[in-house]
């Protein structure tokens, strides 16, 4: 599949990418409607100034693009403010990526829930990820903490692969919590047919924030953390986002 840029600019949208979350997008105010006209076959989530005079800030999902206010220049890298010290770039992605954190409710992912929460971590997973593995093994340590992990399912390998049906008898198991621990321990699943099309629901999901390696994490406040980290080190995380 085409990079989303490349998508741009040859103005066509292949593959799951614009098929789920970014395709519920309103129209853009008639002022930045020259920008939906580039790009017609782009579900452009939102238009709105830049920090810098003359450009304009262009989200598609949850990424951030950069185009001139004649519409001529498409810019893709990150913005960052010299005087203030921060990627203004980041802290749009993070705004943008608040639509997905409340997105699954219980009946759509997979919860183990703090006695006692401070937090919630959207968590992307697969179950043959060594990392993925580790992080759950540690889940006592999580609850302890008070962080509760919401696990959505990110089979790398793809659809119809072996972990992409592991996924789908974790989601047709009687007990969900139960056959995902089962199956990070490489132990058999007892499940039946069901509806499991969440799975590329959740994958699609995956597709639109240009997820690539697991396990990733998403915290309320819409910072995206790749790659395991420990209990400890994950409270740390959160207390300096809170």
């Amino acid at each position: 599949m085409k990079s989303l840029l490349g998508q741009l600019l040859a103005g066509t949208a292949t593959g799951m990418l614009f098929l789920g979350f970014a395709a519920q997008a309103g129209k853009l105010p008639p002022e930045y409607a020259f920008v939906q006209d580039a790009f017609p076959t782009i579900e452009i989530t939102e238009v709105r100034p830049s920090p810098v005079d003359g450009v304009l800030e262009m989200i598609v999902g949850a990424d951030i693009f950069y185009i001139t206010a004649d519409g001529r220049y498409l810019l893709q890298g990150e913005l960052f403010d010299i005087k203030t010290k921060r990627n203004v770039t980041e802290l749009a992605k993070e705004s943008a990526r608040l639509a997905y954190v409340n997105r699954f409710g219980d009946d759509e992912s997979i919860l183990f829930a703090a006695d006692d929460p401070v937090a919630e971590v959207l968590v992307f997973t697969d179950i043959d990820c060594g990392y993925c593995r580790k992080l759950h093994r540690e889940m006592d340590g999580y609850l302890k903490n008070g962080i509760s992990i919401r696990y959505l399912f990110f089979p790398r390998s793809g659809p119809g692969t072996a972990s992409w049906k592991k996924a789908e008898q974790v989601w047709c198991a009687d007990s969900r919590q139960e056959a995902l621990t089962r199956a990070k321990n490489n132990e058999a699943i007892a499940s039946d047919d069901c509806d499991a099309s969440i799975v590329g629901t959740h994958y699609k999901v995956v597709n639109e924030l240009g997820l690539t390696g697991t396990p990733a994490l998403l915290t309320a406040e819409g910072q995206l953390i790749v790659g395991y980290r420990s209990p400890d080190d994950l409270l740390k995380i959160l207390n300096e986002d809170i």
